[in-house]
């Protein structure tokens, strides 16, 4: 192999979901930033085409990823959450697949809620869900989408700002409308699932979900109680502090190590250019015996 595989990006979204870039351009951009072992972890959708793109990019190890939204009942609070889950380098059945597509909910009416939102917070948000699916080109419109076409019309100066300020569920939440998590598989069920699927699953974002301290380390025990085998520690969006703590309860509570740049598209927070050792994706690997 020409690429050397110096590093790995075991988190990342291509125009299949909610990123800006299709697949074939988000593996061409991984090269360039010497990433030997890429997985594309769309929203509830297995990476169905690995084989083809595989077969076209030689020079780079492509993983099998999904990232699973699911329900997780914070025990202190007695509300249910929404939490992400990365499948990764599991079989892609046809019983998993299933699974997936089931799991993908329908999000015109969410996204709709949330613009009229926007224009309660009195932002001109002058655009329907029908317009961001036309201009985004993606299968899968979310908030990513609307903080986007808020950026682009001017309304916010960034994605930061978007979610921070207005549709986030962390931030001032002017404008943030909660998913109907009732309709996503449990957390412990998606966990079994993978595992069935002889995959590895990686707790995403542990700091992303708006918890106290408690909350996620009690998540994260939580997650391994069911049968998680890894987390993100290291997560392009997280300071340096963030990630040492996280590896600190990885360490604690037995989990893996894993890396997301998290990558959608534009944009350095998210870059791929994030320099994740590939000992990680080889280290994860193993623990599936």
């Amino acid at each position: 192999m020409k690429n050397k595989k110096l590093f790995c990006d075991l988190h990342t979204h291509s125009t299949r979901s909610d990123g800006e870039f299709s697949r074939s351009d988000v593996i061409e951009l991984a090269i360039e930033n010497n990433i030997g072992v890429l997985s594309i972890t769309d929203h509830n959708i297995p990476f169905d085409d690995l084989e083809e793109l595989q077969t076209r990019y030689p020079d780079i190890q492509l993983v099998n990823g999904s990232e699973i939204s699911t329900r997780y009942r914070v025990p202190e609070i007695d509300e249910e959450r929404e939490i992400h889950v990365i499948a990764l380098d599991f079989e892609n059945t046809e019983h998993f697949r299933d699974i997936l597509q089931r799991n993908r909910l329908d999000t015109e009416a969410y996204v709709n809620r949330i613009i009229q939102r926007l224009r309660d917070a009195g932002l001109d948000a002058a655009f329907t869900y029908a317009d961001l699916h036309r201009e985004m080109k993606q299968e899968f419109i979310s908030r990513m989408a609307i903080a986007r076409k808020l950026v682009s019309l001017g309304l916010v100066s960034d994605i930061e700002e978007a979610f921070g300020e207005y549709i986030g569920d962390f931030g001032k939440r002017r404008a943030y409308v909660k998913p109907e998590v009732e309709r996503y598989l449990p957390m412990n069920i998606a966990v079994a699932e993978i595992r069935k699927a002889k995959g590895i699953p990686v707790l995403c974002h542990p700091y992303s979900y708006n918890f106290s301290e408690e909350q996620v380390k009690r998540l994260i025990q939580d997650f391994k109680a069911c049968g998680g085998l890894a987390m993100e520690t290291l997560y392009a969006a997280y300071t340096p502090e963030q990630q040492e703590q996280l590896q600190t309860y990885a360490d604690a509570y037995g989990l893996g190590q894993s890396a997301a740049s998290d990558f959608h598209g534009r944009g350095k927070k998210y870059s791929l250019a994030q320099g994740y050792p590939v000992a990680i994706y080889e280290r994860l690997i193993a623990l599936k015996g």
